[in-house]
């Protein structure tokens, strides 16, 4: 495989080229594949309003899982207090939502605890919420997370050598019209893995056995599920012990990640790690392909041997379905003006966003629907007046993304400042509170909610405004105009309706202490 030494170092390197492209990438798959990363610096607490005592919050553990499944069988199970079934991640945090919806990863305890609310529960809301989120949760592991696994493999691949690697190589899967077919290899990946883990040694072992499966498929999609594995297997064969002292090396940073409050591995382990695994790969690929049993099926000698003087993979040879599918992205022109009407209807369409995105937090957490916010129509503006700044008037930063994720921080913090100090003095009442997070001021802004935001500007610049555009650009302008003006009526009535009629209640709003 190498000197560790020597691929540790090589890796340094590509990590330092677009590096903040790297960050961003690898920190989008994370909460996509792997449940979003934890940022609760310290335990979250809440107060429980007839009593204001302070909670602490704790996730369900896949064992508490089991253990509620199992011990509500028997006579001795003894039913959760009103005070604990309070305990609920609430509030309407973006960061809380992408920590705890994706909390568990699993289908398989989803299915459990499915089983676990219709026989023992009672609760009809309850179980077909749980069922529909489990058969979601499957979709989207087989369709999205594993897939884009290989999407991330293709990125670091390419990234290895041409420096101007494009965010977009993370759809090459879908791109290249092999989406089914390389989540059907990816699903028995994770089926096999999952069966060997029960026996815990062979699961140890069949980690690196199938470890480079991803990076076979990224390099060739069209690798039948046996080539793939037998591929991974070979390549991996009297390496896996190299493998894993590689992993050992990272250890130490890991460590100390607790310390850093998940810093460390936001913004250098995680993508020093795949940068790390992609080099190793190729090393592999060098030394074996000429060895192993179908390793000629291994042709993408672009992705090892630069001898283009161009900074990006050449366009002219890929597959023809990906050149073919690749042309949607010329649209996605995110160095654009918007028109007035259209900034109208961004408004609106990120105030929307806004408010979908902390309803389905609270009924896929508590089976209910609850109305967040202010106002009584479906719309957050504090959403929509962050989104209009950070893809109108930060227009001249788009060339330089590192400003542009600091500028979207910045604004997102003082517009949920802001929003908070004067919805307090106006109703007497927090409609969010941070109390209990690391580096909170107030408890009205927090440093792990501003990361995600920061994030979630970052990617709504650069790719969601630019689709929507283009969708609002096949609406005539007259009936644009028309909708805008109707938006804008509606949501003025509903402005002065809820200045005296404030929507409040529980999951919404708590008194002030």
């Amino acid at each position: 495989m190498g000197s560790h030494r020597e691929i540790l170092k090589t890796s340094l390197k590509r990590l330092k080229v677009h590096y903040f492209y790297n960050v961003v990438i690898v920190f989008l798959i994370a909460i996509i594949v792997s449940g979003g990363y934890n940022y609760t610096m310290l335990n979250r607490t809440d107060y429980v309003s007839n009593n204001s005592a302070m909670l602490e919050i704790k996730h369900k553990t896949n064992y508490e899982v089991l253990d509620e499944f199992f011990n509500k069988r028997n006579m001795y199970y003894v039913p959760a207090s009103p005070e604990t079934m309070q305990e609920k991640y609430s509030r309407g945090v973006l960061s809380v939502f992408v920590n705890e919806i994706t909390g568990s990863g699993s289908f398989g305890f989803g299915i459990l605890n499915g089983i676990n609310k219709i026989m023992f529960g009672g609760s009809i809301s309850e179980w077909v919420t749980i069922f529909l989120m489990a058969v979601l949760s499957l979709f989207i592991t087989v369709y999205f997370k594993n897939v884009l696994l290989v999407g991330k493999s293709r990125y670091f691949m390419e990234h290895r050598l041409y420096d101007d690697t494009k965010v977009g190589t993370l759809m090459f899967p879908y791109l290249t019209g092999h989406t089914r077919h390389i989540a059907h290899v990816m699903f028995l990946r994770s089926i096999k893995q999952v069966l060997w883990n029960l026996t815990i040694v062979g699961g140890f072992y069949k980690h690196y056995e199938y470890m480079m499966i991803p990076y076979v498929l990224a390099e060739n999609p069209n690798l039948t599920a046996k080539q793939a594995f037998k591929l991974s297997k070979d390549l991996m064969m009297n390496d896996k012990r190299n493998m894993f002292k590689l992993d050992l090396l990272l250890l130490p940073i890991a460590m100390i990640d607790g310390f850093t409050f998940h810093l460390s591995s936001l913004f250098f382990l995680n993508p020093y790690r795949d940068c790390v695994y992609a080099q190793a790969y190729a090393n592999l690929r060098e030394n074996k392909r000429e060895s192993i049993e179908n390793g000629l099926l291994l042709y993408d000698d672009l992705l090892y041997d630069n001898n283009y003087d161009v900074e990006s993979y050449p366009e002219d040879k890929c597959p023809t379905k990906f050149l073919d599918r690749l042309k949607w992205l010329s649209i996605i022109d995110y160095d654009r003006n918007y028109t007035l009407e259209t900034s109208v209807l961004f408004f609106f369409f990120f105030s929307f966003i806004g408010w979908f995105w902390e309803v389905l937090f609270y009924m896929v957490n508590e089976g209910r629907f609850i109305n967040r916010g202010t106002l009584l129509g479906p719309w957050l503006p504090i959403y929509g007046v962050a989104g209009i700044i950070i893809v109108v008037f930060l227009r001249g930063l788009r060339k330089n993304p590192a400003m542009m994720f600091t500028s979207t921080v910045v604004v997102c913090g003082t517009v949920e400042y802001m929003t908070s100090w004067i919805l307090e003095k106006c109703f007497g009442l927090k409609w969010w509170d941070y109390e209990g997070y690391f580096m909170n001021l107030n408890g009205r802004i927090c440093l792990e909610g501003l990361l995600v935001f920061g994030m979630a500007g970052v990617l709504m610049t650069y790719f969601l405004a630019p689709i929507v555009d283009n969708l609002f650009k096949k609406i005539p302008n007259k009936a644009k105009r028309v909708i805008g003006i109707i938006l804008i009526i509606v949501f003025i009535i509903d402005v002065i309706y809820s200045a005296g009629h404030p929507n409040v209640g529980d999951g919404v709003t708590e008194n002030l202490i």
